[in-house]
């Protein structure tokens, strides 16, 4: 059985106590079965509704408090002169100038000077790259010229110690050109080629150094004589 709502007229013969009883377990049971009141609903849902749109309004407020600025327009960009443009072909080719003179300076130098050394390890450097015995014996030759010309050179030179030098250069000289000619004379005989450039190889040298004997000192002299007669015979008639 459910439980019935007293009347007023019960209420007025009972305890008082006794309606307040009835009354709040009334109030209970119609909110057992019936939920919520649709008032508190609507109130509860106008609650939830301003607080969600409080918080989207603080949330916009936020992200445009921390937006990074928008980016400025790029500036342009100078435009650079005709010399800044052109420096750097500039700055190549006084370099390459500087290489030119050096490699000039070195070929020209003679001994004494301060590129000289590096123009014999350039000279001992084509040597070793010879491929075999009459590319060796040409490369050779080349380098004896090279000391003919030196010693004419230090012949006119002022150098204090030019009898020292021109001594050391006509030793090298009769090295070079006897190590060249010797190897031309392993090979056979039906190489005209070789003997053919050996031949010419000696009537150069012989031109070269016989006009410097009047300018020698008595030692060097007799180093010059003693290499004129080795390559006499290099020297025969032939083409």
């Amino acid at each position: 059985m459910g439980w019935r709502r007293p009347s007023h007229r019960a209420c007025g013969r009972s305890a008082s106590h006794t309606c307040r009883v009835a009354a709040r377990v009334a109030g209970l049971r119609s909110l057992a079965s019936g939920g919520p009141r649709p008032e508190f609903r609507e109130r509860l849902r106008a609650d939830l509704m301003r607080a969600y749109a409080a918080e989207r309004a603080a949330g916009r407020h936020a992200a445009g408090r921390h937006a990074a600025p928008p980016a400025a327009p790029p500036r342009p960009r100078p435009r650079r002169s005709l010399f800044v443009r052109l420096r750097p072909l500039m700055v190549f080719c006084v370099l390459l100038a500087a290489m030119f003179g050096t490699g000039v300076r070195i070929y020209h130098a003679v001994p004494g000077d301060m590129l000289y050394p590096m123009k014999r390890m350039a000279e001992s450097t084509v040597l070793d790259l010879a491929y075999g015995e009459e590319e060796l014996a040409k490369r050779e030759m080349v380098a004896a010229r090279q000391r003919a010309a030196e010693t004419a050179s230090l012949v006119s030179a002022s150098a204090p110690d030019r009898r020292r030098l021109i001594g050391q250069t006509l030793d090298d000289m009769e090295s070079k050109t006897r190590a060249a000619l010797s190897r031309v004379a392993r090979q056979e005989e039906d190489d005209g080629e070789a003997h053919k450039e050996a031949r010419k190889f000696a009537r150069e040298q012989r031109n070269l150094v016989e006009p410097l004997l009047p300018k020698l000192d008595g030692e060097n002299r007799d180093k010059a004589n003693q290499y004129l007669i080795y390559i006499e015979s290099f020297t025969g008639s032939g083409p």
